[in-house]
């Protein structure tokens, strides 16, 4: 479960996005090809696969048995020596991860702070594909405050 899937489900989301019922959610998917429509090329029943089920509105989310994805966007095959449930947790944190590394484009030996280095953008950013001797820096967590109470 993503934040986005959080918010969706506490309905934070109504009003921004389309509902089609009943509402599915889960955006990340990991699984096996069952089958192919018409015309799909680049992909063959039996392939390991994960993506992101994307549609321009809320409703066939990825919690469940079987996902519609289209061959076009949001799937991909898994690359060798990377566990199923470990790809099925890829799909929008490791974009977003992805994506921030490409914006920042941090030249060699540059130094790199994460902010939130623990959380699911966080934690996949200082493995991905960083440039040689750009040391990445994450501060630890802030730990939770405890209200306190006065003594009557």
């Amino acid at each position: 479960m993503n934040g986005f899937d959080i918010a969706t489900a506490a309905g934070y989301l109504q009003g921004m996005m389309e509902h089609r019922f009943p509402l599915v959610v889960g955006k990340d998917f990991a699984g096996t090809v069952e089958a192919l429509g018409e015309g799909v090329d680049g992909f063959a029943v039996g392939d390991a696969v994960f993506g992101v089920a994307m549609k321009p509105y809320l409703g066939t989310g990825a919690l469940a048995e079987y996902v519609f994805a289209s061959a076009a966007y949001g799937v991909t095959r898994i690359p060798a020596g990377l566990a199923v449930p470990d790809a099925g947790a890829l799909g929008l944190a490791g974009t977003a991860a992805l994506d921030s590394l490409n914006a920042v484009a941090p030249a060699e030996g540059e130094t790199v702070l994460v902010s939130g280095a623990t959380g699911g953008v966080g934690s996949r950013w200082p493995p991905s594909s960083r440039p040689p001797g750009a040391p990445v820096l994450s501060p630890p967590p802030v730990p939770a405050r405890r209200p306190t109470s006065s003594p009557a």
